[in-house]
This record gives C-alpha cells, sequence and structure tokens, in this order.
C-alpha cells in the first residue's frame, strides 16, 4: 500500500499534520506499507533537497537522512529504500567496538555490533580507522538502542563484513593481550571468521558475559 502525505514540519522537526490539503507544505512523503513487511516505510522529502526515511514498527523506529541531489538520486534512493524495507528487521543492538578488523592484514577498521541471535561486523573507512587511531575509539560500553537489521545489505555492502549466528558456531575463542584483543570463531559449515579490536575497547568483557551463556562448552576462553 503506498499513499501520499503532504505536511508541515514543527519545531521539533516533526510533521504537525499527517495529511491534508496544505497549500505549500514544507515536505512531500509517502508511506508505503506491505502485508509480510516488519516495517513500515515513510519518506519525507524536504524542498532543500534532503530525504528523510523512517523505518517505523510498533516497538519503535529508525531514521536516515540522505541528500537528493537530483530526481534521478531520489528515484534511486527511494527504490532501494522500499527494497529494504522489505527485508528489515527492528532490533536492540550494541556498539563493542570501533576498531574492529578481520586480521592482521586488514588496516582499516570496522564497528563491532551485538545483536540479540548474531555479532555484525561493519566496515567503516580509513579515516574513522585514523581517528580511532588518535583516540577516537570506544572506551566505555555503549548503551544498546533500536537499528535496522538488513543483513543481506551487511554483506553485500563488503566483502569484509561478517554476520556470525550464533546458533551456527561450532567453536568461538576469546583471547586478550595488552594491546589487542579478539575472537576466532568456526562455523558449523566450516567457514571461519577472525575477528581483532584494541584491547581498551569493552568488547571482549561483553563478549564473555553474552556469549557464555549462549555458547556454553563451545566457547573457549
Amino acid at each position: 500500500m503506498v499513499s501520499p502525505i503532504r505536511w508541515r514540519q514543527g519545531k521539533d522537526g516533526l510533521p504537525t499534520a499527517d495529511r491534508g490539503d496544505l497549500a505549500s507544505p514544507d515536505c512531500l512523503g509517502v508511506r508505503v506499507a506491505q502485508a509480510g513487511w516488519e516495517v513500515q516505510l515513510v519518506v519525507e522529502l524536504e524542498a532543500t533537497g534532503w530525504a528523510h526515511f523512517h523505518f517505523l514498527s510498533e516497538n519503535g523506529g529508525v531514521h536516515e537522512r540522505w541528500r537528493a541531489r537530483s530526481l534521478d538520486t531520489w528515484s534511486t534512493l527511494l527504490d532501494e529504500a522500499v527494497s529494504r524495507a522489505s527485508r528489515i528487521r527492528l532490533t536492540h543492538a550494541q556498539l563493542l567496538a570501533r576498531t574492529c578488523t578481520t586480521g592482521w592484514l586488514d588496516w582499516i577498521h570496522g564497528e563491532l555490533w551485538l545483536l540479540p541471535t548474531c555479532l555484525v561486523r561493519v566496515r567503516s573507512g580509513l579515516m574513522d580507522s585514523v581517528a580511532n587511531s588518535l583516540g577516537s575509539s570506544l572506551t566505555a560500553p555503549n548503551p544498546g538502542h533500536l537499528i535496522g537489521y538488513d543483513p543481506a545489505a551487511v554483506l553485500a555492502a563488503h566483502r569484509t563484513n561478517k554476520v556470525i549466528p550464533f546458533d551456527a558456531v561450532a567453536r568461538a575463542h576469546l583471547h586478550g593481550g595488552l594491546t589487542t584483543s579478539g575472537l576466532t570463531v568456526s562455523m558449523v559449515d566450516g567457514t571461519r571468521h577472525k575477528l581483532l579490536w584494541l584491547s581498551s575497547e569493552p568488547a571482549r568483557r561483553l563478549l564473555t558475559d553474552r556469549l557464555l551463556p549462549v555458547l556454553g562448552a563451545r566457547l573457549i576462553q
């Protein structure tokens, strides 16, 4: 189901009316819903060219903001958002580390996220890696928050991204050192994953607390 929305924005940035015949709306929008989807998609396009994508469910929502510099860009962003909405699941996640790499030869940092049923590693970039080396790494536990989880998009974004489901883990080895800690995982299908991060980040302690009751004897420390 696709329905048009026209509204004015209030001082807090939220719409002052869900829909109606406003003479000069600040935003034009579209609401997209489909049977079987876990989220509803609301898209706003501002006159300034900024596009807002809201993935909403009964438990909350996540917001993304992109610049639509042309009609072609807007069309592409909208198509991608609709495609993602069919796959996205809103779930709570906790950031464990910002300096996560996939081995000693991987110099580009990524974020390591703890989800209820899996670990997710998402590659960042060169500038983030430089910033982390200068002291921008995670030094204290990060409170969890709601994210739009799309495992297919995570894996497609870069070859070093990881999705590690706990129920598919055959064995995991969690280790720590003075400067670097890590997790080596062997999956039931024979796949192996290696994750490393700075020991100053709280990932090892948080993973121990989470993985020990989930993996039991499959976790080696």
